[in-house]
């Protein structure tokens, strides 16, 4: 059977935890919990995602450690990425923040330092937590409903697109002569005021190389899905089922996602030569400690993933976001599974993800068009 019957290659992302995605993961190869605060081992799981092929790598965080790091600890996303940015080439580098406790303004200079680190590689997946614990750390007012979350999540997103426009891309002026860095009159106040926080700008990093690095939102339920629609360049959606692609697409459509964003369906996989071997893999992991994934499970052959793939892109899926679930073990096995697919488009994130190149919405008029103007 051929593979992409849609003449596209599918968009391939790579979400990484420290073991993997299944919470036993460290049990399978004897992981030591050490390695997980390690720059080297995460150096390695990048570059392995980046040689399967891999258009992106998503890192998760979270105040609260999760089945998946109780053992090792959690480090924190944005940085981690910019860790492991030097040591990569090709590969699309996405953190997970929690806007629900943090401020917009740090968040945008860290994720557009993060573009000008990797070479316009850079993203970021905004999330909100409802977590009690979490907002404890914080000594926060009472809880807030989940819609109050998400209006702040939409605000969140806002400021940092404008705070990423609030330089000029020929702000950096480097003139010896007068000792001026940057030319002032090509900064620009923001001046947002909103329900949450206000901000007033500019940023104090230079306009990323991307322009607007890609902001990833995770897509659950409706209220998510409308979120998305109005402040995603990149959609993740859990599946139920190898035939919920096509309602997944739908319900995406209807909440006013159109082709023009990328939709990447999550799925976890065991790999393995044969599907009744993958099978075994799991059923013994979760014995040693059952796992609870929101998404597909999938036990089989890189041969069966692949054809998954292709099933997918026919009804408007555009890739998925693969969670190995053993690293060690699923990384060099996706990386034979995706080996037939055209090697992935080079250039910044948002080129492998065919999105346009954003519009500055404060730029100034270039000196030479001023003078140019009657």
């Amino acid at each position: 059977m051929g593979f992409v019957t849609t003449g596209r290659r599918p968009i391939i992302g790579v979400a990484l935890e420290p073991f993997g995605w299944h919470p036993a993961a460290f049990a399978e190869t004897g992981g030591e919990a050490a390695e997980a605060t390690s720059g080297r081992h995460w150096t390695a799981l990048t570059r392995a995602a980046e040689d399967a092929g891999a258009d992106l790598a998503t890192f998760e965080d979270s105040f609260t450690l999760t089945a998946r790091d109780r053992l090792s600890g959690r480090l924190d996303a944005a940085l981690l990425a910019a860790r492991v940015a030097p040591a990569t080439h090709r590969i699309g580098l996405v953190p997970s923040v929690t806007v629900t406790h943090t401020e917009p303004f740090h968040t945008s200079k860290a994720v557009a330092s993060l573009d000008h680190i990797s070479g316009g590689r850079g993203g970021v997946r905004p999330q909100v937590t409802e977590s009690a614990a979490a907002r404890a750390l914080f000594g926060r007012a009472p809880q807030r409903d989940r819609e109050t979350l998400l209006r702040e999540a939409a605000d969140y997103v806002h400021v940092l697109r404008d705070l990423w426009d609030s330089w000029d891309d020929d702000a950096v002026i480097r003139d010896a002569a007068s000792g001026r860095y940057v030319d002032r009159e090509r900064l620009h106040y923001i001046d947002f005021e909103g329900e949450f926080f206000s901000v007033k700008g500019p940023s104090i990093t230079p306009r990323p190389p991307q322009g607007q690095p890609v902001v990833a939102l995770r897509v659950t339920d409706d209220d998510e899905a409308r979120l998305a629609a109005r402040s995603a360049d990149l959609v993740f959606a859990p599946v139920t089922s190898d035939h919920d692609a096509a309602a997944t697409r739908d319900r995406l459509d209807d909440a006013g996602i159109g082709a023009g964003t990328p939709v990447l369906a999550d799925v976890t996989v065991f790999l393995a030569d044969s599907e009744r071997t993958a099978v075994r893999r799991l059923a013994k992991l979760d014995r040693r400690e059952p796992s609870a994934d929101d998404t597909l499970v999938y036990a089989g052959t890189g041969a069966g993933l692949r054809a998954l793939l292709e099933e997918w892109q026919a009804v408007g899926i555009d890739g998925a976001r693969i969670r190995p679930a053993v690293n060690a073990v699923d990384l060099p096995r996706l990386a034979e599974a995706l080996a037939p697919l055209p090697p992935p488009e080079s250039g910044t994130l948002r080129a492998r993800l065919g999105l346009r190149t954003p519009v500055h919405r404060f730029a100034s008029p270039s000196p030479s068009t001023s003078r140019n103007e009657p």
